[in-house]
């Protein structure tokens, strides 16, 4: 039912999405299905066209409908192209590699949205992650108040959970293996806006996760967890709709009648939707954990820090999956 929800309230920005890879068969096929839905206007990018019309006609695809571009130069917001080539001369490239950079349907496309001709991208099909992330951050860069790239999860709870009623978000669980404390500060802040890109509305409960719970243990790696969080309630001390808290246990976030016993103080009262997790190690096993004991349907991991949208699918990735990050993908950029 929630995926349905996000589809009609993407359906209802009238946005536009643009697949890097749109001579990549599954990719093709949902970029088909998304402009049969009417959920958005689809363009798709590849060097080599052909190849999408083979693709199509062996599926019976009809893409008719479907904004079919070849990278060029001149497809691109002049100030952004120029601005781009100009950074990657300051790093070493001549104007003539630089030109030809663009034209790489990743960085092509990052450098459509980021012209403001899409909302957001959508690749990684058959892209390695840290290719998809290098394109994205030289072409799109990073938002004004984070200077990290990070990725969440959203965590759909199966019906009737006894303790998780609504779906939540896991951060950071696929990008950074040990962030450090201005690191986790920036993934406490896009989380939280990538939480209300979702739930418009909702109020952001975020609880930065350990071992312990208010001081119950001692010992350095508590540190940058306490500062972290420390920050990030300053960032948001104008915010009365956030409530952040750490650090705490799973249980004392996530868990009422635990939370009045361990932290009776706690904003959070037991009833945290946004759980940051102190390294990589922990974020992943915690979402794997969930998913497959708890049997949460698991949509990510979702990349978050960007100054617009572009999401990295995994090379193991169905149609679906790539239709609903999309939509997500959608719902990210609205403002």
């Amino acid at each position: 039912m929630i995926l349905k929800k996000f589809t009609e309230s993407a359906r209802e920005l009238k946005g536009t999405v643009i697949f890097a890879e749109g001579d990549e068969e599954r990719t093709l096929e949902a970029a088909v299905r998304l402009n049969k839905d009417e959920v958005c206007k689809v363009v798709i990018v590849s060097s080599a066209p052909d190849k999408i019309e083979k693709i199509a006609k062996d599926k019976k695809l009809d893409i008719s409908k479907l904004t079919i571009l070849v990278p060029a130069l001149d497809l691109l917001s002049d100030s952004v192209l120029n601005c781009f080539v100009e950074s990657r001369i300051k790093k070493g490239l001549t104007k003539e590699d630089a030109e030809k950079l663009v034209l790489d349907p990743l960085y092509f496309s990052a450098l459509y949205v980021k012209s403001d001709k899409a909302n957001g991208c959508v690749a990684g099909a058959r892209s390695s992650t840290s290719d998809v992330l290098k394109a994205a951050i030289q072409g799109i860069g990073t938002s004004g108040d984070t200077k990290l790239i990070s990725s969440f999860f959203l965590m759909i709870p199966p019906e009737n959970h006894p303790i998780i009623k609504t779906p939540i978000i896991y951060a950071d669980c696929g990008v950074n293996p040990n962030p450090n404390t201005l690191g986790l500060r920036d993934i406490s802040i896009s989380s939280i806006k990538s939480f209300r890109s979702l739930f418009p509305g909702e109020s952001p409960k975020l609880a930065f996760l350990s071992f312990s719970t208010k001081g119950s243990a001692k010992h350095k790696t508590l540190d940058k967890i306490i500062e972290a969080c420390n920050l990030a309630k300053e960032y948001f001390k104008n915010d009365s709709s956030v409530k952040i808290d750490g650090e705490v246990q799973f249980d004392t976030a996530s868990v009422p009648a635990v939370a009045k016993k361990k932290a009776p103080d706690s904003p959070l009262e037991g009833r945290a939707n946004i759980f940051i997790f102190p390294d990589l190690n922990s974020g992943n096993i915690c979402y794997k954990v969930t998913e497959r004991l708890g049997q949460f349907t698991a949509i990510g991991p979702v990349v978050q820090g960007l100054e617009k949208p572009f999401n990295d699918l995994s090379r193991g990735c169905s149609v679906d999956d790539i239709y609903h990050s999309a939509v997500i993908t959608l719902l990210q950029s609205r403002k």
